[in-house]
């Protein structure tokens, strides 16, 4: 087979044919002729030239009209024309370029010229089949599904991967819709359900965007099958569900165990140690005037019991706080003035509700979540005043604990993965609340806390 570029000369002169003949074979180049549009569109579908030298001015059909046609059709479209015509105006080769040829020439023509164009041209064209070589190639192999649309979302072509995921052969989709296959318009980067041929559903992310080609403006959608992903984010969720779930009831599990122990060293040592004070009490009335001595023994025994008990209150304070029996309300209240009295900061309550009807599991984690807030502003944030508020709206409770501190960045407190504000964050999760914390470098910190008022309203956190 000769492996020559063939050459297409179009010309109604047979001497210019003749002439252009003589300067390319010998070059190396195949040259056949037409000399006129008709018959030139006839040899360039069967014959498949690499180039064309056009004429322009011909009778009948003239070489806008041949490059026009030669553009339109589907086997001639890519192929490069060059025109070599006599009119030396900017109009004519304007409109030449606009109608795509690839280069234009005036007579009388110039023999290193000639084949310098043909050979760049010649280049350039096998460099362009290269690389669409090249993108047919990547686009067939492709791991991901591509589809070629066009302005119609009329489907022009698929890779091999795009039968597989959707299971058509490629033959039964040109020409169809999109739609066929995604039904819902995608946005960028955006992930929706795609159809199977069996009529199947599977999420997908598809990516669009558009291409300029010489067919047209098309559009390319790249489809990725995420079915394997939404499982693992949905075995994810479920599994980050059942851990806060377990660490919720590890939460309340150490709340009962503390509420048992306070109760224990309340009844039990407390007993013992105020009976121990009483009957100090007793040994001194009845023998404290017989020996003196004696009377200062039982004196510093009574303030070491003091200091006893004083103690076992705080290990019950600290293990349940006795005001949470009463509810939410008194517990904060009970919080905010022994935390006023600790830190020595001026620390308020405040609230409009009269009562509150909460179970025991969300008092516990509200006053848990104020309690860390406040520990928080009294060790970091250098405040002279603390304000905790407590209301409702709705169906959920809210409370907000604002201090005039020194403030911080929240953004650089989680990356140091802070797990006192981590634990207020996860006991509001477990709720199916949530924990806002606002502040920002010498602005104070608000700490705010919304929750739902009853298991009902309770919603899977993510």
């Amino acid at each position: 087979m000769d492996s020559k570029p063939l050459i297409l000369v179009v010309d109604d002169g047979p001497q210019n044919i003749k002439l252009l003949r003589a300067i390319l074979e010998p070059a190396g180049y195949a040259v056949c002729a037409a000399t006129d549009g008709e018959t030139a569109l006839q040899v360039a579908q069967t014959a498949v030239p690499t180039l064309i030298l056009l004429d322009l001015m011909m009778p009948g059909m003239d070489g806008f009209a041949v490059c026009q046609r030669l553009k339109e059709m589907e086997s001639t479209r890519q192929i490069p024309v060059i025109f070599v015509t006599g009119r030396d105006d900017v109009e004519a080769e304007s409109r030449c370029f606009a109608l795509g040829a690839a280069d234009y020439m005036t007579k009388p023509i110039s023999l290193p010229v000639v084949l310098a164009r043909v050979k760049m041209h010649l280049a350039l064209d096998s460099q362009r089949r290269s690389l669409e070589g090249m993108f047919r190639d990547v686009m067939e192999f492709a791991p991901d599904a591509i589809i070629l649309s066009d302005a119609q979302d009329g489907i022009m072509r698929v890779n091999r991967r795009a039968e597989q995921m959707f299971g058509y052969r490629r033959e039964a989709l040109i020409g169809r819709p999109v739609r066929m296959l995604v039904p819902h318009h995608p946005a960028v980067g955006s992930s929706l359900p795609c159809l199977r041929h069996d009529g199947s559903e599977f999420p997908a992310d598809i990516n669009r965007s558009p291409l300029q080609t010489p067919y047209g403006a098309l559009t390319m959608a790249v489809v990725r099958d995420v079915t394997e992903r939404h499982k693992a984010d949905l075995a994810l969720a479920e599994y980050r569900q059942q851990l806060r779930a377990l660490v919720a009831q590890n939460e309340s599990n150490r709340e009962e165990e503390h509420k048992h122990l306070a109760r224990e060293v309340h009844d039990e040592l407390g007993q013992i140690l105020t009976a121990l004070r009483m009957d100090l009490s007793l040994l001194d009335m009845r023998f404290g005037t017989l020996d003196p001595a004696l009377n200062a023994k039982v004196l510093d025994m009574k303030g070491l019991l003091d200091r006893a008990i004083q103690g076992v209150r705080n290990v019950v304070a600290n293990l349940r706080p006795t005001a949470l029996d009463m509810g939410l309300i008194p517990a904060l209240e009970n919080l905010c003035a022994e935390f006023a009295q600790h830190s020595g900061m001026d620390c308020v309550f405040h609230t409009r509700l009269d009562t509150l009807d909460l179970d025991e599991t969300r008092t516990v984690a509200v006053f848990r979540i104020v309690q860390e807030s406040l520990t928080n502003a009294m060790r970091y944030a250098k405040a002279t005043r603390v304000a905790v508020t407590l209301g409702c709206s709705g169906d959920a409770l809210g409370v907000e604990v604002r201090d005039n501190g020194q403030g911080f960045d929240p953004s650089a407190v989680s990356r140091t993965r802070s797990f006192g504000l981590l634990g207020m964050r996860e006991r509001a999760l477990a709720l199916g609340g949530h924990v806002d914390i606002v502040s920002t470098p010498g602005e104070g910190v608000v700490v705010a806390v919304t929750v739902p008022l009853d298991a009902t309203h309770t919603e899977e956190a993510p």
